[in-house]
Formats: structure tokens, sequence, C-alpha cells
């Protein structure tokens, strides 16, 4: 397996995603986080029925990090609930090009253009956008900022097209990206996106016990 299995219970997997793994695609023959899962389940558990795989949420191909995922559709529809209750906590750490705040808020509105998988900051008139925020905290401040950032909405792409859309990309990202953030990526040897979701928080969903799993980003 590319990802590796951090937790596991008879209801969830917690598992570190390595960036180039995709979450889930509907490429035939391509491998996945639900392929590799679906997989150790059979082979670990021997049953006749093809196991269950709930994803509850999705990292981008080239972001690595934390993910949960549940075993069951009772597991499932608890950490759901918690998703849009918005009591599933994730958080990332990023490495963005130039200067940014002590810390701060950003919030926009988001345009996902399906056909060039890209997203864009539309105005908050535009019934298409949907509403993205977060929050982040500078650790270092220099050319490059170490960046501590909490989701409070899921939007496709948010953290990287809303920290570029402020004049920050992030580095190693050649699809939202500028010459000189691509140029800093390249002097420092970032290769892929510098985002990691390193931090997740929720209540189990069969015992009730607040959970906590972090990690430190193994690409930058």
């Amino acid at each position: 397996m590319k990802s590796e299995i951090i937790f596991e219970d008879q209801d969830i997997f917690v598992i570190y995603k390595p960036s180039g793994l995709a979450t889930q695609t509907n490429r035939l023959g391509d491998v996945d986080v639900v392929s590799e899962l679906k997989n150790y389940r059979f082979q670990k558990e021997k049953t006749n029925n093809g196991p269950y795989i709930g994803l509850i949420h999705r990292l981008d191909q080239p972001v690595e990090g934390l993910l949960v995922v549940a075993k069951n559709q009772a597991a499932a529809k608890k950490m759901s609930e918690q998703l849009e209750k918005k009591q599933l906590d994730k958080h990332y750490v990023a490495l963005v090009y130039g200067k940014l705040p002590q810390e701060g808020i950003l919030e926009n509105w988001l345009l996902h253009d399906k056909k060039i998988n890209s997203a864009i900051v539309v105005s908050k008139e535009n019934k298409e956008g949907k509403y993205a925020k977060l929050i982040f905290q500078a650790m270092k401040k220099e050319e490059i900022s170490l960046v501590q950032i909490q989701l409070i909405t899921g939007r496709h792409h948010q953290i990287r097209v809303q920290f570029a859309h402020r004049g920050n990309p992030l580095l190693g990202d050649s699809k939202y990206g500028t010459k000189e953030s691509n140029q800093s990526s390249k002097e420092h040897q970032v290769r892929t996106i510098a985002l990691c979701a390193d931090k997740l928080e929720f209540v189990h969903p069969t015992t009730g016990e607040k959970m906590l799993f972090q990690i430190q980003p193994r690409n930058f």
C-alpha cells in the first residue's frame, strides 16, 4: 500500500495519504486510497461480500496528509454529520510565497470549473459561487511563510485558491502559482505542493471518545 494506516478499529481508519495518490478516481486500473483499503480489508477479513469503505472527506491528489475513513454505514453517517456540523476539525500546514500577518481569516466565494478542474474567486453576487472560509496563523514570516490553517469550509482547491488570490500562492503549486512563486519553489527544491493535512480532531462515531491525530509533513 502507498497509503499508511495510522489507526484502525471496527469502525474507522485514520490513514496517511502520500502526495501523488488519489483519494478516489474513476479511472480503471488506477490505484487510489479507496481501492487500497478495500483490498486490505478483503485480504485481512476474507469476506465474500465486498468490504465497505466510506469516504468522509478528501484530499487533492498532490496533497499529503490525514484522512478518516468509515468501515461501515453507521460510522459513515455519524462522521458525515460531524463534518456537516463542522465538528470534524481539519488542520493543515503549508509553505506560502511572501509575507503574511501573524494571523488572519480568508473569506471568499469560489466557483469550481469542472471542465478544467480549477477554481476561481468570484463576487458574492455570483449565484454559482460557494462561500469559503479558513483561519490561518503564520509561524515564520520571511520570503516564504510557514502557515498553520484551519478549514472552516471544504471547497475545491480552497486553500490553494484563497492564498493565491491573496497574492501568496503555495510553493510547488504550478496551477495557481505565479512566475515569482514558481521560481522560489525551484530555488527551495519544492517539487510538489507544500501542503499537508497534518491534524484531525473528531469524536469517535461509536465510543464518543475525542480523537486527535497529528503528523509531521514528509514533503517539506
